[in-house]
């Protein structure tokens, strides 16, 4: 929770007006709203710990898909953030590739996530990993409209027995 406050205001904080974004902050980072999701079958945290520290998350989810992706078998990667104290030393890259290879565990064939299209150092970051931008989406902030990228990364599921999985182009 403090971890995703702390990220999310210092990339965000003067994006949006400061009551939009108290609103999103409370209702996306609260102890008591990152508690509860971490008891939902459909949600998983990744964290990366150095000694007591937590240098990044991750969250995925089973959520409602993007029309661009429906019928495809895909999870939301909902949040990433590293600590400051840990940017540009490879954390992210380390919970995106936890993340993949969950998501081959779990027999699906891809990863999505939204990025606010004004976020260069985002979008540039997910491009250089392997995913790619399909289309572009509103996302409200409270009163506040942004333009966020979706996009998408296939994720070569390992065969099944018997044969091989059939991938699903886009």
């Amino acid at each position: 929770s403090a971890l995703s406050s702390q990220v999310f205001l210092s990339a965000y904080g003067d994006a949006a007006p400061e009551q939009d974004i108290a609103s999103h902050v409370e209702s996306y980072f609260s102890e008591a709203v990152v508690g509860t999701e971490m008891q939902r079958d459909d949600v998983s945290y990744l964290m990366a710990i150095d000694g007591l520290r937590c240098a990044g998350m991750l969250k995925m989810r089973e959520a409602h898909l993007p029309e661009v992706l429906r019928g495809q078998s895909v999870v939301e990667v909902q949040q990433l953030y590293v600590s400051l104290n840990f940017q540009r030393r490879g954390v992210g890259g380390l919970l995106l590739d936890a993340a993949v290879a969950e998501t081959r565990d779990r027999g699906i064939n891809g990863i999505w996530l939204s990025v606010w299209a004004d976020a260069d150092w985002a979008m540039n970051f997910y491009t250089r990993y392997g995913f790619t931008s399909l289309a572009q989406v509103p996302f409200m902030m409270a009163d506040t409209e942004f333009v966020d990228h979706v996009m998408w990364m296939p994720v070569a599921v390992p065969p099944g027995p018997g044969g091989c999985r059939k991938r699903i182009p886009l």
